[in-house]
């Protein structure tokens, strides 16, 4: 098969020339050039996504789950597969797929991998996405924006940020969360996720049950307090997590009483009182 492997230049920690340089060996496998150090633009990248699409039959994204997102809403999904090189910080995209060792190991499973069908979320007919979530992660990914700009990175400043947004910036509001049919409230909401795929980054498995490809989506309401949500942490981290409300649907529409950020794969979306979140099945061809 014909492959293109693209990379944005200004995602992640390294520098253009270290992507150069890690990139090397993966697209000597893949026989693939590397394209996107030279873009200058978000939309510029996201251009030349769709142009490579006309020369390949696997577009090969290397970064973190943000350029990963970036590229399923840049380009037709359904025609063109495209396949994974894990580049960021939390890659939540790796685990997903089960990828270990060197990029040069992960490129030669692409290599003899064979394309799956995967679904994705419809995000208020606005984006796709593979996790979303309303609730404190968008205060988080604020807090940790603010560290990035001062050259904190790393688990570290997550950590942070979840702490901080918990103690003191994060305000619990109700919501009312239409799951197909099936409609419930939930008082003081710390966290409701919709998502196809069981983690976060850093390999946090917040909802086990969830699967590419299993035409569900997977829905997890938390209310915890401080206690119950850091023992979730903690079993995310090693058996996976066992707090919050678990339910799976094929359209959700959340109401709240005031207005959250949304977050769609790892980054800050936009702000609204009402989301809504439909099932898009195999709307993602992905070589692995």
């Amino acid at each position: 098969m014909l492959y293109a492997l693209i990379t944005n230049p200004v995602s992640g920690e390294l520098t253009v020339d270290q992507k150069r340089a890690v990139l090397a060996e993966p697209a000597k496998i893949l026989n693939a050039k590397i394209h996107g150090l030279d873009t200058r633009s978000a939309i510029e990248f996201r251009q030349l996504a769709q142009k490579l699409t006309t020369h390949c039959d696997v577009l090969v994204v290397a970064g973190g789950d943000g350029t990963f997102s970036d590229i399923i809403n840049s380009i037709d999904t359904v025609q063109t597969a495209i396949a994974y090189l894990p580049l960021g910080t939390g890659n939540a995209m790796q685990y997903a797929l089960n990828y270990k060792g060197t990029l040069a190991d992960i490129a030669n499973r692409i290599k003899r991998g064979r394309i799956h069908e995967f679904d994705l979320i419809n995000c208020d007919n606005i984006k796709r996405a593979f996790m979303v979530s309303v609730g404190i992660e968008g205060t988080i990914i604020q807090l940790r924006n603010a560290y990035l700009t001062k050259g904190h990175t790393g688990f570290k400043t997550y950590f942070r940020s979840a702490l901080n947004a918990y103690r003191k910036e994060y305000k619990r509001v109700n919501a009312t969360v239409t799951i197909d049919d099936h409609v419930f409230e939930v008082a003081r909401l710390l966290s409701i996720m919709v998502v196809k795929q069981p983690y976060y980054g850093f390999g946090m498995n917040v909802v086990p049950k969830a699967r590419f490809n299993d035409r569900k989506l997977h829905i997890l309401s938390i209310t915890s307090g401080l206690l119950k949500s850091s023992i979730g942490g903690v079993t995310a981290f090693t058996i996976g997590n066992r707090i919050g409300e678990y339910r799976t649907g094929r359209r959700v529409i959340l109401h709240l009483e005031q207005p959250l950020v949304l977050q769609i794969d790892g980054n800050e979306a936009w702000e609204s009182e009402t989301f809504r979140f439909t099932l898009l099945p195999k709307a993602l061809k992905i070589k692995w």
